[in-house]
């Protein structure tokens, strides 16, 4: 291991772990950060807060870090929280990195990147390329991190987010300076030197004091060197950024050897090592346990130095095993069909005869597996580089020729499967664009005869005197049956009109305590025909929420038309309101012979034919609950069933005001 690998890695850690500093004002101190946990209003903001105090303890401890991590998992898993869930993965990615688990760095990193562009989150997907830039730096793959950088840097030059957009150019030189190109390197140190001291960032120029001293090493003015590593630990210290301050020990260290002062050298790297392995930082242990074998070297003592040697070799092997060189090539195999996806759909937006859509789709299959050939080539570059895998080349060119030729036959079958999904999805968006056309069409037509049937009702029923038993049992038939036959015809209009955003939302202040009470009785005479008792078994002071008053009613009257429906005579169905937290519940009890779980899947289904039946040969369209079900979510609110074998529970919440 070279000492220009060693100041390389010096370089990328020491940006990397002033990556969180830029969350915190200046004056925001970690015992701040915990003492606010007792004072967060909300779930969601404690998740932030865990994140954040993890990200901020990890230039310590990573195992510390790694219990907030915890907490913050549970919540937000819990919770359904997706940015927390992404911002979890984003800093669990940058742990791993420090910890040296690249695979798993990858695996996460990859994660929070699809969440945060399904979020539309430009901020912290740009953090996350930068971190992904690290890891590919750090795994000597200077292509693909280039790549993220330059990504990233796009990003934040659309944010004005400067103080990101420096340790990006920063991390350019570094990716130049280990390239050998000197030039490009120094333009982008001075860029980002420039930036740090307009906003007086201390961590950043601390970074900048370290690089400068690199540049003296290379030029062999060791002395000029180490003063400024040490001016770059004199900020560190005062930051407590203790990961930093291994490596630069590790730099000092490195310095003296070249002094031959090996007595000052055993003790920096004593002091780098220390730090490292308390503190969890195996990234960086086998360039320590190199230096150490240097030392030992130098000062004549070739046992002890062999040992060391191998002791850097044996926790290298483990660092860059087989799992994490798998991982580089399936995580950028990864990124290149998420690519081929958003192409295809592309394609889709502007294409405008199949001609042209064939040409594309062939193109792009061209341009994706060509790019899964270079990676291979630079992934198979990258292996050969090292000398101790050379006794493995024979076998490891014959496993990475097998994995090319399966990623180039995925990448193929992928390509052949979105094609036919694209002809598949086409053909089902039309027939489904038929379908709805012919039931308005039927819906709105049958509306107009019904209403003559209902209108000719209330006519012939002004003749109530004259009509025989015979002929009022008829009418009443008519009137019950046309009645039934225009719900449902309203339900379907409904439906549709939910899921066009045709609809007329009126959102107020409502109280849901007089309007359960005017439904309840609305429902009375129902209940009456199967002797069926409604009773309001608790009631909550509160209930204020906001919401439509048309899609409130709605939706209570379609609960408690189906818990009636559904209920064997002489039962019984129970109404409760109550409070929880900031919410409001409403609850619908009944008795009749509950739902399967194949049924509670389907609950809220248009058209789902359920195996329950109404108890007095009502009719039932299967639209009712899947409009509540639209009605509520366009409210905030929330709606779920619980059964057993004792019947059927229903449950509202709407946040109370």
């Amino acid at each position: 291991m070279s000492n220009r690998k060693n100041l390389f890695l010096i370089q990328v850690l020491i940006v990397f772990t002033f990556m969180s500093s830029a969350l915190f004002a200046q004056d925001t101190t970690l015992v701040k950060l915990i003492r606010s946990l007792d004072t967060v209003s909300t779930k969601s903001r404690k998740v932030d807060l865990w994140i954040r105090i993890a990200d901020f303890t990890s230039e310590n401890s990573v195992e510390e870090a790694k219990l907030y991590l915890d907490s913050a998992e549970g919540l937000a898993t819990s919770e359904n929280y997706k940015f927390g869930i992404a911002d979890l993965n984003r800093v669990k990615g940058s742990v791993f990195y420090k910890e040296g688990d690249y695979t798993s760095a990858l695996k996460v990193l990859s994660l929070a990147q699809s969440m945060f562009r399904q979020l539309n989150d430009s901020s912290k997907l740009a953090k996350t390329y930068k971190l992904l830039g690290n890891v590919y730096t750090v795994t000597d793959n200077y292509n693909e991190a280039l790549r993220y950088y330059r990504i990233a840097a796009e990003l934040f030059q659309a944010l004005n987010d400067y103080k990101d957009l420096a340790d990006i150019n920063n991390n350019f030189g570094i990716i130049y300076w280990n390239l050998g190109k000197l030039d490009s390197a120094s333009i982008y140190y001075n860029k980002s030197l420039l930036t740090y001291l307009e906003f007086n960032d201390k961590e950043s120029l601390a970074t900048s004091y370290t690089n400068i001293g690199i540049i003296y090493a290379e030029n062999n003015e060791f002395e000029k060197a180490i003063d400024y590593y040490q001016k770059s630990n004199l900020t560190l210290k005062e930051l407590n950024h203790t990961f930093g301050q291994s490596i630069n020990y590790l730099n000092i260290g490195d310095a003296y050897i070249r002094l031959k002062d090996y007595k000052k050298a055993n003790k920096n790297l004593d002091i780098a090592i220390t730090i490292a392995e308390n503190d969890g930082y195996s990234s960086v242990l086998p360039d320590y346990y190199y230096t150490v074998g240097e030392i030992r070297e130098a000062e004549g003592d070739f046992e002890e130095a062999l040992k060391w040697f191998r002791k850097s070799e044996v926790l290298e092997d483990s660092l860059f095993n087989s799992e994490t060189r798998a991982a580089l090539i399936e995580t950028q195999t990864a990124q290149l069909e998420e690519s081929q996806k958003r192409e295809l759909a592309k394609v889709r937006e502007v294409n405008d005869s199949n001609l042209e859509a064939e040409k594309l789709k062939n193109l792009l299959l061209l341009v994706v597996s060509a790019s899964i050939l270079v990676l291979l080539l630079l992934a198979t570059t990258y292996f050969y580089k090292r000398a101790k895998v050379a006794r493995k080349i024979t076998v490891q060119n014959s496993q990475i020729l097998n994995q090319k030729s399966k990623i180039y036959e995925q990448a193929k079958a992928i390509a052949e499967i979105n094609e036919s999904l694209l002809e598949k999805n086409a053909k089902l968006e039309g027939l489904n664009e038929e379908k709805n056309y012919i039931m308005n069409v039927v819906a709105h037509d049958l509306k107009s005869p019904l209403n003559q049937i209902q209108g000719l009702a209330e006519v012939i029923r002004l003749e109530e005197g004259n009509l025989t038993d015979t002929q009022q049992e008829c009418l009443t038939n008519i009137s019950v049956s046309s009645e039934r036959l225009s719900g449902m015809i309203n339900r379907i209009l409904s439906t549709r009109a939910i899921e066009s955003e045709n609809y007329d939302y009126r959102p107020q202040n409502l109280d849901l305590k007089p309007i359960l009470a005017q439904t309840i009785s609305s429902f009375q005479p129902l209940a009456d025909r199967k002797n069926i008792d409604l009773k309001v078994v608790n009631e909550f002071n509160a209930t204020t929420i906001n919401g439509d008053m048309h899609y409130v009613r709605q939706v209570i009257e379609n609960i408690i038309s189906n818990s009636i429906k559904f209920s064997p005579l002489d039962k019984s169905v129970e109404i409760a309101l109550y409070s929880e937290g900031n919410k409001a519940i409403l609850s619908f009890k009944d008795y009749g012979p509950g739902l399967t779980e194949e049924d509670q899947k389907n609950l809220f289904v248009e058209y789902a034919n359920l195996s329950a039946k109404p108890t007095g040969d009502e009719s039932s369209t299967g639209l009712g609950l899947s409009i509540v079900k639209k009605y509520v979510d366009l409210m905030e609110g929330d709606i779920w069933c619980e059964s057993n074998e004792d019947g059927a529970t229903f449950y509202l919440t709407f946040a109370l005001v």
